[in-house]
């Protein structure tokens, strides 16, 4: 294996790494704007040269290769030289709109030249202009004036999104990225290349000029539109989710995420129901946490037997609240008939997106399975002779016919988030916490464990699952069921459910635990996600 030195430190590696990946091993930045870990080299950029003892002129470090021997130099006069070269020839067009451009804050261009550059223009020439605000695809607008031609957009739709739209037209300093004529930027993965556009060429029409990136907040998530569980990041203002961004991890999405997981988040913007109510005398009045759990729990109580009590359980559970759940199931409503509801199967593809529109079905059934609650389809939901039933979740593909049996139920406790059917026809509803709103994990289709950390405030009295589960369990006289948390829930899961053996929040990591793998390493909590645009 070959051994070198990068600025004076030694290291060896495998043959066919590259400079640039030698010096990430070794914790040594090298600035780049065309590469991208995810994508084809390119190395049209030039801002990564670097110099070294086997060739007379800087080479590209994303492309070169090491050499047994090689030293490597990263700095000094010849870098630093090509790197101020590089960026006064990028800058040579670029129209210097930093205050308004909706990159400020997470513009690589704006970093690299504070950091290797910060001098001024030597020329007093006319920039050339190129369109402005066009419109690519349904949520891609192009400043082609900021474009820096890295390419990385090109590349994706050609490599990772499988549909040649995007294209380089024109020579010289007239080039620009378009579309393909007839075509427009609307695969399913398209938003993909606003976050790897390392200025502001490329935005995207639903957050533009809404929110300044520098005030908002962050934090690691999953996204539950399929059972893929593509990792995310949420990004909020004011305590009002304003966009997802894909976060890397090499077992689920790699750097991806699809156009229709990324904008799912509107669909949970309105329509919350933040406070309990249950039904008095044919009218629905509000109440409280407490009284809601009391009636709640006399609903179940005075069915007769737990043979005529029904239950729907939601795959949009974390591990956590099905443990809790679970149970519940196993204890006090042991012989309720249990129905697995959730959103109905979609279309699918071979990158990310998955039939299944659930985050967490195969944890929810691994987590009842070895608790001993025996599960039927939504579609053999028999509800004769039920007198209570408890549906949780909104997510539940009720046929009309279904949603009419529901209503013919005698007492009926909906734990759900917003003001639909279900609602509707509850007689005793408990308001439920988004995902968002959550502490906990999700298991993708795959068994990778993977966390999801509350991004905002929970909304009015709102409470997750588990915890009505857990108040109606000691309602039921289990008084020694009591949590702290989620990472307590989590542990004692990790004990009794075989499949989650051996792991802790702590050994999940950054890129989450499959189920039947030895623990990693533990890792310490991990701060929010930087702002910066993917490298």
């Amino acid at each position: 294996m070959p051994t070198l030195k990068i600025d004076g430190r030694e290291i060896t590696v495998e043959p066919g790494t590259t400079i640039l990946q030698a010096a990430q091993q070794l914790g040594i930045e090298i600035p780049t704007f065309c590469y991208h870990p995810g994508l084809t080299i390119a190395a049209n950029c030039r801002m990564c040269l670097v110099d070294t003892n086997k060739a007379p002129k800087p080479l590209p470090a994303c492309h070169a290769q090491v050499m047994d021997g090689m030293e490597v130099t990263t700095q000094g006069e010849k870098v630093e030289k090509t790197q101020k070269a590089v960026l006064e020839f990028i800058l040579l067009n670029h129209p210097v709109d930093c205050p308004i451009c909706d990159q400020a804050g997470e513009c690589v261009l704006q970093d690299h030249y504070f950091k290797y550059s910060a001098e001024p223009s030597r020329l007093f020439h006319r920039k050339q202009h190129k369109p402005k605000a066009k419109v690519l695809g349904p949520d891609i607008i192009l400043d082609a004036e900021r474009c820096i031609l890295c390419t990385r957009c090109v590349r994706f739709c050609d490599e990772v999104a499988k549909s040649s739209q995007l294209t380089v037209v024109n020579r010289g300093e007239k080039s620009e990225i378009t579309t393909f004529p007839g075509l427009e930027l609307d695969n399913p993965y398209a938003a993909n290349t606003v976050d790897i556009c390392p200025v502001g060429a490329l935005t995207s029409r639903d957050f533009r000029f809404r929110t300044r990136v520098w005030m908002l907040s962050s934090e690691e998530s999953v996204c539950p539109e399929c059972e893929r569980g593509c990792k995310i990041r949420v990004d909020s203002f004011e305590n009002t989710v304003r966009r997802y961004k894909p976060m890397h991890n090499p077992k689920v999405n790699d750097w991806w995420m699809c156009d229709a997981g990324r904008g799912s988040f509107r669909q949970y913007l309105d329509g919350r129901m933040e406070g309990p109510t249950v039904v008095r005398d044919g009218r629905r009045v509000a109440t409280q946490v407490g009284r809601a759990l009391e009636d709640a729990a006399e609903a179940l109580q005075s069915a007769g037997g737990m043979g005529q009590v029904a239950v729907v359980v939601t795959p949009w559970l974390t591990n956590e609240d099905a443990y809790l759940v679970g149970r519940l199931l196993k204890g006090p409503l042991a012989g309720a008939r249990v129905i697995m509801g959730g959103r109905a199967p979609g279309a699918g593809d071979d990158v990310l997106i998955r039939p299944d529109k659930n985050p967490n079905k195969r944890g929810v059934s691994a987590i009842l399975a070895a608790l001993g609650v025996a599960v039927k389809p939504l579609a053999e939901m028999d509800l004769a002779g039920v007198r209570s039933v408890v549906v949780m979740g909104d997510q539940n593909a009720f046929s009309d016919a279904q949603l009419e049996a529901l209503g013919r139920v005698e007492r009926r406790v909906v734990m759900g988030a917003f003001m639909g059917p279900l609602w509707q026809a509850a007689t005793t509803f408990l308001p439920t916490r988004l995902h968002w709103e959550k502490d906990g994990t999700f298991t993708n289709f795959e068994g990778v464990v993977q966390r999801i950390r509350r991004a905002v405030a929970p909304a009015g009295t709102c409470k997750s699952e588990g915890y009505y589960a857990m108040k109606l369990l000691q309602a039921f006289g289990e008084g020694g069921l009591a949590f702290d948390g989620p990472r307590q829930i989590f542990a004692a899961l990790a004990a009794e459910v075989p499949d989650f053996r051996g792991l802790s929040y702590e050994n999940l990591g950054d890129f989450g635990q499959k189920l039947g793998e030895p623990p990693a390493p533990p890792t310490p909590e991990t701060p929010p996600a930087s702002m910066e645009a993917s490298a």
